[in-house]
Protein backbone atom coordinates (compact mmCIF):
# COMPACT_ATOMS: atom_id res chain seq x y z
CA UNK A 1 0.00 0.00 0.00
CA UNK A 2 3.12 2.36 0.04
CA UNK A 3 2.39 3.20 -3.62
CA UNK A 4 -0.68 4.53 -2.83
CA UNK A 5 0.05 6.95 -0.06
CA UNK A 6 2.86 8.28 -2.07
CA UNK A 7 0.50 8.67 -5.15
CA UNK A 8 -1.19 11.02 -3.49
CA UNK A 9 1.41 13.82 -3.64
CA UNK A 10 2.19 13.02 -7.63
CA UNK A 11 -1.61 13.67 -8.74
CA UNK A 12 -1.77 16.95 -6.35
CA UNK A 13 1.83 18.31 -7.91
CA UNK A 14 0.37 17.32 -11.54
CA UNK A 15 -2.73 19.25 -10.92
CA UNK A 16 -1.15 22.19 -9.64
CA UNK A 17 1.36 22.27 -12.31
CA UNK A 18 -0.98 21.65 -15.13
CA UNK A 19 -4.48 23.30 -13.93
CA UNK A 20 -3.40 25.99 -16.30
CA UNK A 21 -3.13 23.99 -19.30
CA UNK A 22 -5.98 21.70 -19.71
CA UNK A 23 -7.87 19.09 -17.88
CA UNK A 24 -7.18 16.05 -15.27
CA UNK A 25 -9.30 13.17 -14.10
CA UNK A 26 -8.09 11.20 -11.82
CA UNK A 27 -8.36 7.43 -10.24
CA UNK A 28 -10.59 6.19 -12.87
CA UNK A 29 -11.75 3.00 -12.11
CA UNK A 30 -11.91 0.40 -15.55
CA UNK A 31 -13.36 -2.12 -13.40
CA UNK A 32 -14.15 -2.62 -9.63
CA UNK A 33 -10.61 -3.14 -8.60
CA UNK A 34 -8.30 -0.77 -6.66
CA UNK A 35 -5.02 -2.12 -9.15
CA UNK A 36 -7.01 -1.28 -12.19
CA UNK A 37 -7.47 2.65 -11.48
CA UNK A 38 -5.90 4.74 -14.04
CA UNK A 39 -3.91 7.16 -11.86
CA UNK A 40 -4.06 10.56 -14.13
CA UNK A 41 -4.96 11.49 -16.99
CA UNK A 42 -4.34 15.06 -18.45
CA UNK A 43 -6.47 16.53 -21.61
CA UNK A 44 -4.46 18.60 -23.17
CA UNK A 45 -5.92 22.58 -24.42
CA UNK A 46 -3.40 24.05 -26.38
CA UNK A 47 -5.46 27.07 -26.96
CA UNK A 48 -4.56 28.38 -23.36
CA UNK A 49 -2.08 31.16 -23.21
CA UNK A 50 -0.50 29.54 -20.10
CA UNK A 51 1.03 27.14 -22.41
CA UNK A 52 3.39 30.54 -23.76
CA UNK A 53 3.64 31.57 -20.06
CA UNK A 54 4.24 28.98 -18.03
CA UNK A 55 7.65 26.78 -19.26
CA UNK A 56 8.02 23.87 -17.51
CA UNK A 57 10.54 22.52 -19.74
CA UNK A 58 10.78 18.49 -20.48
CA UNK A 59 7.63 18.35 -18.52
CA UNK A 60 5.47 20.59 -21.11
CA UNK A 61 6.89 18.22 -24.14
CA UNK A 62 5.92 15.30 -22.56
CA UNK A 63 2.63 16.68 -22.17
CA UNK A 64 2.18 17.38 -25.69
CA UNK A 65 2.82 14.21 -26.86
CA UNK A 66 -0.68 13.57 -27.62
CA UNK A 67 -3.96 15.46 -26.83
CA UNK A 68 -4.97 12.81 -23.48
CA UNK A 69 -2.01 11.62 -21.61
CA UNK A 70 -2.26 8.88 -18.58
CA UNK A 71 0.18 9.19 -16.84
CA UNK A 72 1.65 6.51 -14.14
CA UNK A 73 4.14 7.13 -11.85
CA UNK A 74 6.25 4.96 -9.58
CA UNK A 75 8.48 6.00 -6.54
CA UNK A 76 10.65 3.28 -6.71
CA UNK A 77 11.96 0.54 -8.78
CA UNK A 78 9.73 -0.31 -11.52
CA UNK A 79 8.86 -3.78 -12.52
CA UNK A 80 7.45 -5.42 -15.29
CA UNK A 81 4.23 -6.74 -13.81
CA UNK A 82 3.72 -2.59 -13.49
CA UNK A 83 4.27 -2.10 -17.15
CA UNK A 84 1.78 -5.06 -17.83
CA UNK A 85 -0.85 -3.42 -15.95
CA UNK A 86 -0.33 -0.02 -17.43
CA UNK A 87 -0.88 -1.65 -20.53
CA UNK A 88 -3.55 -3.38 -19.44
CA UNK A 89 -5.73 -0.68 -17.58
CA UNK A 90 -4.89 1.48 -20.63
CA UNK A 91 -6.64 -1.05 -23.11
CA UNK A 92 -9.77 -1.76 -21.03
CA UNK A 93 -10.55 1.94 -20.38
CA UNK A 94 -9.99 2.36 -24.21
CA UNK A 95 -12.54 -0.76 -24.86
CA UNK A 96 -15.47 1.12 -23.16
CA UNK A 97 -14.53 5.13 -24.38
CA UNK A 98 -14.45 3.87 -28.46
CA UNK A 99 -17.19 1.80 -28.23
CA UNK A 100 -18.81 5.13 -26.35
CA UNK A 101 -17.21 7.54 -29.27
CA UNK A 102 -19.09 5.33 -31.77
CA UNK A 103 -22.27 4.88 -30.36
CA UNK A 104 -22.65 8.62 -30.33
CA UNK A 105 -20.54 9.19 -34.08
CA UNK A 106 -22.86 7.62 -35.01
CA UNK A 107 -26.31 8.68 -33.64
CA UNK A 108 -24.68 12.27 -34.52
CA UNK A 109 -24.83 11.38 -38.14
CA UNK A 110 -27.63 9.39 -37.88
CA UNK A 111 -26.36 6.28 -38.66
CA UNK A 112 -27.36 2.56 -37.76
CA UNK A 113 -25.48 0.32 -35.56
CA UNK A 114 -24.44 -1.51 -38.34
CA UNK A 115 -23.22 0.75 -40.38
CA UNK A 116 -19.67 2.50 -40.67
CA UNK A 117 -18.54 5.44 -39.68
CA UNK A 118 -16.83 7.58 -42.32
CA UNK A 119 -12.82 7.42 -42.17
CA UNK A 120 -12.63 11.16 -41.05
CA UNK A 121 -15.03 10.32 -37.84
CA UNK A 122 -13.06 6.90 -37.29
CA UNK A 123 -9.37 8.86 -37.40
CA UNK A 124 -10.46 11.77 -34.74
CA UNK A 125 -11.66 8.61 -32.48
CA UNK A 126 -8.70 7.19 -32.81
CA UNK A 127 -6.98 10.36 -31.68
CA UNK A 128 -9.02 10.17 -28.40
CA UNK A 129 -6.73 6.53 -27.55
CA UNK A 130 -4.59 8.33 -25.29
CA UNK A 131 -0.94 7.76 -24.57
CA UNK A 132 0.56 6.51 -21.38
CA UNK A 133 3.74 7.88 -19.91
CA UNK A 134 5.17 5.64 -16.60
CA UNK A 135 7.58 8.06 -15.02
CA UNK A 136 9.74 6.03 -12.44
CA UNK A 137 12.63 6.75 -10.26
CA UNK A 138 14.46 4.00 -11.72
CA UNK A 139 14.21 0.83 -14.46
CA UNK A 140 16.81 -1.75 -14.85
CA UNK A 141 18.24 -2.00 -18.61
CA UNK A 142 17.26 -5.52 -18.83
CA UNK A 143 13.56 -4.61 -18.34
CA UNK A 144 13.86 -2.06 -21.31
CA UNK A 145 15.22 -4.07 -23.14
CA UNK A 146 12.54 -6.90 -22.41
CA UNK A 147 9.80 -4.41 -23.50
CA UNK A 148 11.88 -2.73 -26.90
CA UNK A 149 12.04 0.64 -25.04
CA UNK A 150 13.80 2.98 -27.34
CA UNK A 151 15.27 6.21 -26.71
CA UNK A 152 13.59 9.01 -27.56
CA UNK A 153 16.81 11.46 -28.05
CA UNK A 154 14.96 14.54 -29.39
CA UNK A 155 13.46 14.47 -25.36
CA UNK A 156 17.07 13.57 -23.71
CA UNK A 157 18.67 11.23 -22.17
CA UNK A 158 16.55 9.12 -19.50
CA UNK A 159 13.37 9.59 -21.64
CA UNK A 160 12.23 6.22 -23.92
CA UNK A 161 8.90 4.59 -26.04
CA UNK A 162 8.24 1.42 -26.34
CA UNK A 163 6.76 -0.21 -29.49
CA UNK A 164 4.49 2.25 -31.27
CA UNK A 165 1.65 0.07 -31.16
CA UNK A 166 1.29 0.32 -26.90
CA UNK A 167 1.62 4.26 -27.39
CA UNK A 168 3.93 4.00 -24.19
CA UNK A 169 6.45 5.91 -22.95
CA UNK A 170 8.71 5.47 -19.74
CA UNK A 171 10.93 8.43 -18.39
CA UNK A 172 13.16 7.39 -15.69
CA UNK A 173 14.00 10.61 -13.35
CA UNK A 174 17.29 9.32 -11.55
CA UNK A 175 18.56 9.42 -15.31
CA UNK A 176 17.79 12.97 -16.19
CA UNK A 177 20.12 15.58 -16.34
CA UNK A 178 19.99 18.15 -13.65
CA UNK A 179 18.72 21.48 -15.46
CA UNK A 180 15.98 23.79 -15.44
CA UNK A 181 14.32 21.71 -17.90
CA UNK A 182 14.01 19.11 -15.50
CA UNK A 183 13.21 20.16 -12.65
CA UNK A 184 9.82 19.80 -12.38
CA UNK A 185 9.98 16.01 -13.31
CA UNK A 186 12.86 15.62 -10.80
CA UNK A 187 10.56 17.01 -7.71
CA UNK A 188 8.63 13.18 -8.75
CA UNK A 189 12.05 11.08 -7.91
CA UNK A 190 13.90 10.08 -5.20
CA UNK A 191 15.15 12.40 -1.99
CA UNK A 192 17.63 13.47 -3.17
CA UNK A 193 16.43 14.28 -6.86
CA UNK A 194 13.24 15.72 -4.84
CA UNK A 195 15.57 18.14 -2.37
CA UNK A 196 18.09 19.41 -5.52
CA UNK A 197 14.81 20.37 -7.60
CA UNK A 198 13.13 22.14 -5.30
CA UNK A 199 16.76 24.26 -4.45
CA UNK A 200 16.04 25.38 -8.17
CA UNK A 201 11.98 25.83 -8.09
CA UNK A 202 12.51 28.37 -4.90
CA UNK A 203 14.83 30.56 -7.00
CA UNK A 204 12.09 31.48 -8.90
CA UNK A 205 10.32 34.58 -9.13
CA UNK A 206 7.45 34.75 -6.89
CA UNK A 207 5.88 35.79 -9.33
CA UNK A 208 6.31 32.00 -11.34
CA UNK A 209 2.44 30.82 -10.34
CA UNK A 210 3.56 27.59 -10.97
CA UNK A 211 6.22 27.41 -8.20
CA UNK A 212 3.81 28.83 -5.51
CA UNK A 213 1.39 26.55 -6.31
CA UNK A 214 3.81 23.57 -5.97
CA UNK A 215 5.08 24.89 -2.32
CA UNK A 216 1.63 24.83 -1.82
CA UNK A 217 0.77 21.22 -2.68
CA UNK A 218 4.18 20.62 -0.79
CA UNK A 219 3.29 21.96 2.33
CA UNK A 220 -0.48 19.59 1.64
CA UNK A 221 1.76 16.91 0.99
CA UNK A 222 3.39 17.72 4.07
CA UNK A 223 0.39 18.28 6.31
CA UNK A 224 -0.91 14.09 5.39
CA UNK A 225 2.35 12.82 6.24
CA UNK A 226 1.89 14.06 9.55
CA UNK A 227 -1.59 12.50 10.03
CA UNK A 228 0.48 9.12 9.18
CA UNK A 229 1.29 6.89 12.05
CA UNK A 230 5.12 7.03 11.57
CA UNK A 231 5.37 3.28 12.34
CA UNK A 232 3.24 2.54 8.94
CA UNK A 233 5.46 4.62 6.99
CA UNK A 234 8.11 3.11 4.94
CA UNK A 235 12.41 4.35 4.98
CA UNK A 236 11.57 5.84 1.83
CA UNK A 237 8.62 7.43 2.80
CA UNK A 238 9.88 8.56 6.11
CA UNK A 239 12.86 10.40 4.06
CA UNK A 240 10.59 11.95 1.44
CA UNK A 241 8.73 13.27 4.76
CA UNK A 242 11.54 15.18 5.53
CA UNK A 243 12.49 16.21 2.41
CA UNK A 244 8.35 17.96 2.18
CA UNK A 245 9.36 19.26 6.35
CA UNK A 246 12.04 21.39 4.99
CA UNK A 247 10.22 22.77 2.48
CA UNK A 248 7.62 23.30 4.57
CA UNK A 249 10.45 24.91 7.22
CA UNK A 250 11.81 27.20 4.24
CA UNK A 251 8.61 28.55 3.40
CA UNK A 252 7.61 29.42 7.13
CA UNK A 253 10.65 31.35 6.81
CA UNK A 254 10.17 33.22 3.90
CA UNK A 255 6.76 34.07 5.23
CA UNK A 256 8.03 35.42 8.62
CA UNK A 257 11.09 37.20 6.15
CA UNK A 258 8.38 39.00 4.18
CA UNK A 259 6.25 39.88 6.95
CA UNK A 260 9.27 41.72 8.96
CA UNK A 261 9.96 43.57 5.67
CA UNK A 262 6.68 44.55 5.21
CA UNK A 263 6.31 42.84 1.50
CA UNK A 264 4.10 39.65 2.58
CA UNK A 265 2.30 38.42 -1.05
CA UNK A 266 -0.48 36.25 -1.38
CA UNK A 267 0.52 33.98 -3.88
CA UNK A 268 -0.44 30.28 -2.51
CA UNK A 269 -3.35 30.00 -4.91
CA UNK A 270 -1.36 32.08 -7.80
CA UNK A 271 -1.06 35.76 -8.79
CA UNK A 272 -4.31 37.33 -8.21
CA UNK A 273 -5.69 41.04 -8.62
CA UNK A 274 -5.03 42.98 -5.91
CA UNK A 275 -2.96 42.32 -2.80
CA UNK A 276 -6.01 42.18 0.02
CA UNK A 277 -7.57 39.79 -2.63
CA UNK A 278 -4.74 37.99 -3.26
CA UNK A 279 -4.11 37.58 1.13
CA UNK A 280 -7.72 36.37 1.55
CA UNK A 281 -7.26 33.58 -1.11
CA UNK A 282 -4.14 32.69 0.07
CA UNK A 283 -5.58 32.39 3.62
CA UNK A 284 -8.16 29.89 2.33
CA UNK A 285 -5.51 28.07 0.90
CA UNK A 286 -3.75 27.73 3.75
CA UNK A 287 -6.93 26.39 5.92
CA UNK A 288 -8.33 24.42 3.75
CA UNK A 289 -4.47 22.44 3.47
CA UNK A 290 -4.22 22.27 7.33
CA UNK A 291 -7.57 21.99 8.44
CA UNK A 292 -9.74 20.29 5.61
CA UNK A 293 -11.82 22.11 3.53
CA UNK A 294 -14.77 21.82 5.57
CA UNK A 295 -13.24 23.99 7.97
CA UNK A 296 -13.79 26.91 5.48
CA UNK A 297 -17.16 27.77 6.46
CA UNK A 298 -19.23 30.79 5.34
CA UNK A 299 -18.51 32.60 8.77
CA UNK A 300 -15.21 31.58 8.61
CA UNK A 301 -14.45 33.28 5.12
CA UNK A 302 -16.84 36.26 6.09
CA UNK A 303 -14.21 36.71 9.04
CA UNK A 304 -11.52 36.50 6.14
CA UNK A 305 -13.04 39.21 4.53
CA UNK A 306 -12.95 41.87 7.52
CA UNK A 307 -9.55 41.39 7.87
CA UNK A 308 -7.46 44.42 6.67
CA UNK A 309 -4.15 43.77 4.72
CA UNK A 310 -1.46 43.44 8.40
CA UNK A 311 -4.11 41.34 10.02
CA UNK A 312 -3.84 39.01 6.96
CA UNK A 313 -0.10 38.58 7.32
CA UNK A 314 -0.47 37.96 10.88
CA UNK A 315 -3.24 35.19 10.12
CA UNK A 316 -1.18 33.62 7.57
CA UNK A 317 2.11 33.85 9.91
CA UNK A 318 -0.31 32.17 13.03
CA UNK A 319 -1.30 29.30 10.33
CA UNK A 320 2.28 27.67 10.31
CA UNK A 321 2.11 28.09 14.49
CA UNK A 322 -1.18 26.77 15.31
CA UNK A 323 -1.69 22.83 15.50
CA UNK A 324 -5.46 22.61 16.28
CA UNK A 325 -8.68 24.73 14.63
CA UNK A 326 -9.87 26.48 18.07
CA UNK A 327 -6.57 28.13 17.83
CA UNK A 328 -7.76 29.55 15.11
CA UNK A 329 -11.01 30.36 15.77
CA UNK A 330 -10.05 31.74 18.94
CA UNK A 331 -7.76 34.31 17.12
CA UNK A 332 -10.36 35.15 14.51
CA UNK A 333 -12.78 35.89 17.26
CA UNK A 334 -10.57 38.09 19.43
CA UNK A 335 -9.11 40.29 16.14
CA UNK A 336 -10.25 43.84 16.35
CA UNK A 337 -12.40 44.63 12.92
CA UNK A 338 -11.23 46.85 10.41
Amino acid sequence: MAQYKHDRFFKLYIQSLYKTKGGTLQNMQVRNDEDLEIDLMFIADLERTAWQQEDLGLFDKLMQEHPTIIIEHYSSYLEDTDILKSITRKNLYWERKQKELIENAKTKQELTSSQRLPKEAKKQIENQNPFTWILTVNCSEKLLKSCDAKPATELGTGVYRLSQIFRMGIVIIEQLVDSPETMWLKMLGGKHSATSAFESIKQLSPERREKNDIISACIKYCIYLRDIPTDSLTPEEEDFMKTMAQIDAWYEAEINKAKLEGKLEGKLEGKLEGKLEGKIESASTIIRAKFGAQVLTPQIASKLGELNEQQLDDFIVGMFNWQQQEEMESWLQGVEKV
